[in-house]
């Protein structure tokens, strides 16, 4: 597999921007850059989380709570499943796995 240089990347950073044009380049560089530090971010999260006796329960506080009927995730303790339309009550209980 050949090596990638200053001059092959040089060659792409020009063809972006001939294509999108210097405020969309810069707008998927920010873009870009902003998803590289999330990915980081959350590696270095869940390797700290996992381990030996830990639970996703204590990792996050909360587990999500999911409809009876349907099984869609809830959202911020509704009275109805935004999925199906259920009435949701003290029995939608986090999903066992």
């Amino acid at each position: 597999m050949p090596d990638i240089g200053v001059p092959e990347l040089l060659i792409v950073a020009l063809v972006v921007l001939l294509l999108f044009g210097p405020g969309r380049a810069a707008d998927l560089g920010g873009a870009l850059g902003r998803s590289i530090r999330e990915f980081r971010r959350e590696s270095r999260d869940e390797g700290r989380t996992e381990g030996p006796g830990a639970s996703p329960a204590d990792a996050g506080g909360a587990r999500a709570k999911h409809c009876i009927e349907c099984g869609a995730t809830l959202q911020d303790a509704p009275n109805f499943c935004a999925s199906c339309g259920a009435r949701v009550g003290s029995e939608a209980l986090p999903r066992a796995g």
